[in-house]
C-alpha cells in the first residue's frame, strides 16, 4: 500500500495542516477522502498549506511562578480566548462551523481531525488551518457534543448543538523539550508537565477515530516519532491519515474563570470514543534534564495549585 504525501491530492492538503507533516495512507486505488471543513471560497488549488499551520516551536520550558500568579496568568488566558472565540462558544449548526471555517487575524479553524467523532473526555477537536498559532489563537478548539446526542462516534453525524469545553496547543514533540510561551500573559506559567504526548497515529478512514502506532523505544517518550505511521506498521488495515508524535496541552473552560490545564475534562467526561489514554495520549516516562515525576495517567495540572 502506497504513502501519499498530502500535497499530491487537492482534499488531502487540508488536511495536512494538522501537523505540517501528515500523510495520506491509503490502499491501492483513490486515496481515501479527508473529511474537512472547507472554507467558503476557498481557493485549494495549486496553494501549500504553511509547514507549520497548528504548532508552535518546540523550546525549553521553565516556569518559576507562584501558585498566584499561575491562576491569574491561566484566567487571563481563559478570558481572551473567551473573547476571541466569543461568537462560536455554540455551534448550533452547519453554517456555524461554515462560519468558524472562515480566514480572522491569521486562525482558520477547518480541520475536523476525526470528522464528527468526539473523543471520551476532549470532544469534537477542530483544528486551526490558518497561517497564526500561538497565544490566545489556539491549535484546536475542543466542543461537547449535545447532551440528547445519541451517538457521538459517528464520523458522519453531527451532534449540535456544540458547546465550547476548551481548547489547546499543539507542537512536533522533542522529548523533553515542549513548546514555550515565556513572557506571553497567559501562558508564562505553563511547565514542561503540563504537556502531555499524542501519540504518532492513523486517522483510519472508515471510522475517523484514532490507531496509536508507537515508535520502538527504551521507554516511554523516549524517541522522536517525527514520520508519520506507514501501512506495514499498522496491526490492523489502517486507510487514512497519518501523523507524527506531537505535544499536546488541553485547557478547559473553568466556571471559577480559571481553566483546568489536563489531558482530560474535569468533573464527568465528555462522551466520545476512547482516546487510549497512556498510548495514544500520555504522559512521557521521564523528562530529559529534568528528573521531573510526570503526572498519574489521564489527568494533568489544573489552575488550582
Amino acid at each position: 500500500m502506497p504513502v501519499t504525501h498530502t500535497g499530491s491530492t487537492r482534499r488531502g492538503r487540508w488536511i495536512g495542516v494538522l501537523t505540517g507533516c501528515a500523510v495520506l495512507i491509503a490502499a491501492a486505488g483513490p486515496a481515501a477522502a479527508v473529511r474537512t471543513a472547507q472554507p467558503s471560497g476557498a481557493d485549494t488549488s495549486g496553494h501549500d498549506a504553511p509547514a507549520a499551520s497548528g504548532l508552535v516551536p518546540a523550546q525549553f520550558t521553565n516556569s518559576k511562578c507562584t501558585p498566584a500568579e499561575r491562576r491569574r496568568t491561566l484566567a487571563a488566558e481563559q478570558r481572551r480566548v473567551l473573547t476571541f472565540f466569543k461568537d462560536f462558544l455554540v455551534l448550533r449548526n452547519e453554517a456555524d462551523v461554515a462560519r468558524l471555517a472562515e480566514p480572522r487575524d491569521g486562525v482558520q479553524f477547518f480541520v475536523l481531525s476525526h470528522a464528527y467523532n468526539s473523543i471520551r473526555g476532549m470532544g469534537l477537536s477542530i483544528i486551526n488551518g490558518g497561517e497564526v498559532s500561538g497565544p490566545g489563537k489556539p491549535a484546536m478548539l475542543l466542543y461537547r457534543p449535545s447532551r440528547g446526542a445519541a451517538d457521538v462516534t459517528d464520523p458522519d453525524g453531527p451532534d449540535f448543538p456544540y458547546t465550547l469545553a476548551g481548547w489547546g496547543y499543539a507542537g512536533l514533540y522533542a522529548p523533553g523539550q515542549p513548546p514555550s510561551f515565556a513572557g506571553d500573559p497567559g501562558l508564562r506559567c505553563l511547565t514542561k508537565q503540563d504537556w502531555l504526548v499524542h501519540e504518532r497515529s492513523v486517522h483510519p478512514s472508515d471510522t475517523w477515530q484514532n490507531i496509536p502506532v508507537p515508535p520502538e523505544e527504551q521507554w516511554h517518550g523516549q524517541a522522536l516519532g517525527a514520520v508519520p505511521p506507514t501501512p506495514d506498521e499498522c496491526d490492523t488495515p489502517c486507510v487514512g491519515v497519518g501523523h507524527p508524535r506531537l505535544w499536546d496541552l488541553h485547557l478547559f473552560i473553568g466556571n471559577s474563570g480559571v481553566p483546568a490545564v489536563s489531558m482530560l475534562n474535569p468533573g464527568k467526561p465528555i462522551p466520545g470514543f476512547d482516546p487510549g489514554v497512556g498510548v495514544g495520549f500520555f504522559y512521557p516516562q521521564r523528562y530529559p534534564s529534568t528528573g521531573a515525576v510526570p503526572p498519574a495517567a489521564g489527568h494533568g495540572h489544573s489552575g488550582h495549585h
